[in-house]
């Protein structure tokens, strides 16, 4: 820009300005429905919930109507996305996707479907005439009495930020470039999970099971239960430390892989990536006793919705139990649900001998 333009935009009168800055947090789910031959039963306008899943700081959960939401869509299946009625939802801005996976387990385009952006006013909405029922029926989306959905939603937030422009030219100046420039995402996760597995810093040695693991006291103290604060800092142990800051523990009643991905999720907030089921469903199973001794409220929920996508004929009874030891009850009702289907319960009962 020629200096005489600079010079203008200068002496121009100074003014507040607000920009909405939209933003969005998207996620994603698979529902996996099996005995669609006994959802077929529910008459219209009635709904089974397929689960649940968290993207934006709210729970959500898909509604299936298998014939039609109402009269005037009998023939059709509906889909409706549902907003914790115990959040704030109202007015929030979202649009989301449903897609019917097909048999390699990818999203089939011929059935999928996107709503346009919308506000959560009554707390739901959803896609009335997702597809004819018969045509449903049909297609290759529907293999042996059981279907897979995965829905892809955007959550829409909005930020006011107040810019300063200069008036007096033929179109409003921002003062500075930076204005528009917003701040990068937090590292923080990434930081600690660094300080984490470098060691430094840390001030306390922990012995599990013949593995050792160093960490902070501060953290550790901050992130669970009394137990490691009073461990720490407590009188008793204030005394015993006075001479030294570095302490040496030792926990016997869990596993060293366990423990580590306890402390992977203290420092973090997340759950170690594992693509094994098998060691996803054992390590959640850990996890969950952890999460109870620990009173780790949102890692008990973590691996109680690691545990309920993964209930099946393999898994429901010792899910029963740890239902029974550690009190999940969105556990329990997943359990429930996989065994009102008549075909699941006679298979366990068979298996178990009493036929």
């Amino acid at each position: 820009m020629a200096t005489s333009a600079l010079l203008a935009a200068g002496a121009g009168r100074l003014s507040r300005s607000t920009t909405v800055v939209m933003g969005a947090t998207n996620g994603h789910h698979i529902f996996r429905l099996k005995g669609y031959s006994q959802a077929k039963e529910l008459a219209n306008g009635r709904y089974m919930t397929l689960g649940s899943f968290h993207v934006g700081g709210h729970s959500w959960s898909l509604q299936f109507y298998p014939n039609g939401e109402c009269s005037d869509h009998k023939d059709h299946i509906s889909f409706y996305l549902s907003c914790d009625r115990n959040l704030s939802c109202s007015g929030m801005p979202a649009r989301f996707k449903l897609s019917f996976l097909g048999q390699d387990g990818q999203a089939v385009p011929t059935y999928s479907r996107t709503t346009k952006t919308g506000s959560f006013n009554k707390t739901e909405f959803g896609i009335r005439k997702f597809m004819e029922r018969e045509e449903f029926e049909k297609s290759p989306c529907l293999e042996d009495d059981s279907f897979a959905v995965r829905c892809d939603i955007s959550v829409a937030s909005k930020e006011e930020e107040p810019v300063t422009t200069a008036k007096g030219l033929a179109s409003d100046l921002p003062l500075a470039a930076a204005a528009a420039v917003h701040p990068p995402k937090s590292d923080l996760q990434k930081d600690l999970a660094e300080l984490l597995w470098s060691k430094q810093g840390a001030d306390v040695t922990i012995e599990v099971g013949g593995e050792t693991f160093h960490a902070h006291k501060w953290l550790l103290a901050v992130r669970s239960s009394p137990e490691f604060k009073d461990r720490f800092f407590g009188p008793a142990t204030q005394k015993k430390t006075a001479a030294t800051t570095h302490i040496h523990i030792q926990i016997d009643d869990i596993e060293p892989q366990v423990f580590k991905s306890l402390l992977h999720f203290m420092y973090t907030d997340t759950l170690p990536k594992i693509d094994d089921e098998e060691t996803l469903y054992k390590m959640a199973t850990g996890l969950l006793a952890a999460a109870g001794r620990y009173k780790i409220e949102k890692l008990k929920e973590m691996c109680e919705e690691v545990l309920c996508e993964r209930v099946d004929m393999s898994t429901v009874e010792a899910s029963l139990a740890l239902c029974e030891q550690h009190h999940c009850p969105a556990l329990r009702a997943a359990c429930m649900e996989f065994l009102a289907a008549p075909e699941n319960l006679q298979a366990i009962v068979a298996e178990d001998g009493l036929l």
